[in-house]
C-alpha cells in the first residue's frame, strides 16, 4: 500500500491581581459549568500595564561564544535573583546566566552529566525544574541550580508511541499529548484536522486518557498522482496551556476558551467580543515569499512554488494562535494577526475568566516566562538568529 506523501510548508503556519467580575462580564451557570462572557476589558480600553519596548537584558547572537549561540530554544525560567536558565533544544543543554547576562554553567549536552538525548521542553513546579527528553521519554526533575532530584520514565499503553509534555500540575502530575493516525481510506479531498489525544501522568508514571483536541489543519489532496497531506496556510490549530489546577484550551476558530480540571472535566467557558481577521492578498504574498526565500533555487524552489500556489487559502486568519499562563494563573491569549504586523495583541484573562485587557508584544517574540514585573521572550530576527530578551512589565 502506498503511503500518502506529506508536504510540510515551513513557516506557512502561521498584570495585576485579578479584577472582580463586574459590569464588563456576565456569568451563567448551567449544570455546574460557568459561562463567562466579557463585553469589554475590566481594566478599561487602555492597557493598564505595558511591556517595555526595549530589553533590559538580551542573550544570544554573539559570534564565537557558544554559550550565547542558541538553536531551538524551547523554554526559559527567570529566578527571583534575576538569574535565568535557558533550555537550548538544538544542543540538548540547559544554560544558566546571571542577572547581568554572564554565563554561569551548562548542564547536559555532549560530555556533561546529566546527558539528555534531547531537551524537548522545560517547565517548573515551584522551585523544581522539569526537563522533558522526548526521544528517551524521560522526565528529569532538577533543582534551580541544575542538580538532579530524580528521573521518571513515562510510557503510553503503546510503549513505542512518541508524545509531548505540555506542562505540570501543582499535584505533581503532568499533561501530555500524542497525535492520532489519520485514516485517509476513501476520503474525499478537502480540509482535515487529525485528533490529538490528551493524557495525564500521575505518580509512578501511571497514565489516564482525559480528552481529545482537533490538531493542526491539513489539506488532503493529490499531487503527481499520489495522495498528499499539506499544512494549510493560515490554518486553524488547537492551543493548550497548563494551570496549577487544570488546563485551558482553544480550537482556534473563535474567541472562546475552555477551562478544564486535571481530569479533563469542563468547568468554565470564557468568551469575549470580536471576529477573525480576513486573509489579505498581502498576507498570501508575504507568506509565499518567506516560504520560497528558504527554499534556495532550482527544482526545489519550483516544486514549493507549485505546491504553494495550488493550496487552498482560507478566507480568515485563525482567531487564536497562542496561549501562555503566568504565575497568577492569568491566561495570555495571542490573537491571529496579519503577516506584516509589527506587533501582536495578547488578551489577558483573570483566573475567574474576566477579560482584564490587552498587551502588545513584538510579532517575532514568544513569551517563555511571565512574572509580576518581568517577561522573558524568545525572539528570532530576519537572519533566523535566536535571542532571549528580558523586558520589564509596567503595571
Amino acid at each position: 500500500m502506498r503511503r500518502p506523501m506529506i508536504v510540510l510548508l515551513a513557516g506557512a503556519l502561521a498584570c495585576r491581581e485579578p479584577a472582580p467580575v463586574g459590569s464588563s462580564a456576565g456569568i451563567v451557570d448551567s449544570a455546574g459549568i460557568q459561562v463567562v462572557t466579557s463585553k469589554a476589558p475590566a481594566l478599561g480600553e487602555r492597557a493598564a500595564w505595558k511591556v517595555a519596548g526595549s530589553a533590559t537584558l538580551t542573550l544570544g547572537g554573539v559570534a564565537g561564544d557558544s554559550a550565547l549561540d542558541f538553536v531551538g530554544i524551547v523554554g526559559a525560567r527567570r529566578f527571583a535573583d534575576g538569574s535565568l536558565v535557558v533550555a537550548n533544544g538544538g544542543t540538548g543543554e540547559l544554560r544558566w546566566f546571571s542577572a547581568a547576562g554572564k554565563h554561569l554553567r551548562t548542564v547536559g549536552g555532549r560530555g556533561r552529566a546529566p546527558r539528555f538525548a534531547a531537551v524537548s521542553s522545560l517547565y517548573s513546579l515551584g522551585d523544581t525544574l522539569l526537563v522533558w527528553d522526548g526521544r528517551a521519554r524521560i522526565l528529569t526533575h532538577l533543582t534551580a541550580s541544575g542538580d538532579v532530584l530524580r528521573t521518571d520514565t513515562l510510557r503510553l499503553a503503546d510503549s513505542t508511541r512518541m508524545f509531548a509534555i505540555l506542562g505540570a500540575f501543582s499535584d505533581g502530575g503532568v499533561l501530555a499529548e500524542a497525535g492520532v493516525a489519520l485514516d485517509l481510506k476513501d476520503r474525499e479531498p478537502g480540509f482535515v484536522r487529525p485528533d490529538r489525544n490528551l493524557t495525564r501522568f500521575g505518580s509512578g508514571g501511571v497514565s489516564d486518557s482525559i480528552g481529545v483536541l482537533p490538531g493542526e489543519e491539513l489539506y488532503y489532496g493529490s499531487r503527481d498522482g499520489r495522495a498528499s497531506l499539506s499544512a494549510v496556510p493560515f490554518g486553524l490549530g488547537s492551543r493548550l496551556t497548563v494551570l496549577p489546577d487544570g488546563y485551558v484550551t482553544t480550537e482556534g476558530d473563535r474567541l472562546q476558551l475552555e477551562e478544564r480540571d486535571t481530569a479533563g472535566r469542563l468547568r468554565r467557558i470564557i468568551r469575549w467580543p470580536g471576529a477573525r481577521l480576513p486573509v489579505s492578498p498581502d498576507d498570501i504574498d508575504r507568506q509565499g515569499r518567506a516560504l520560497l526565500g528558504s527554499a534556495g533555487t532550482g527544482m526545489q524552489r519550483a516544486q514549493l512554488d507549485s505546491v504553494w500556489r495550488a493550496l487552498p487559502k482560507p478566507d480568515s486568519l485563525p482567531a487564536i494562535i497562542g496561549l501562555v499562563p503566568d504565575p497568577a494563573s492569568h491566561v495570555w491569549v495571542r490573537r491571529g494577526g496579519h503577516v506584516g504586523d509589527a506587533e501582536a495583541d495578547w488578551w489577558v484573562f483573570a483566573k475567574d475568566g474576566a477579560w482584564l485587557g490587552t498587551v502588545a508584544l513584538p510579532t517575532a517574540a514568544s513569551p517563555l516566562d511571565i512574572s509580576a514585573e518581568w517577561i522573558v521572550l524568545r525572539t528570532v530576527d530576519e537572519d533566523r538568529i535566536e535571542r532571549v530578551e528580558v523586558r520589564r512589565v509596567r503595571r
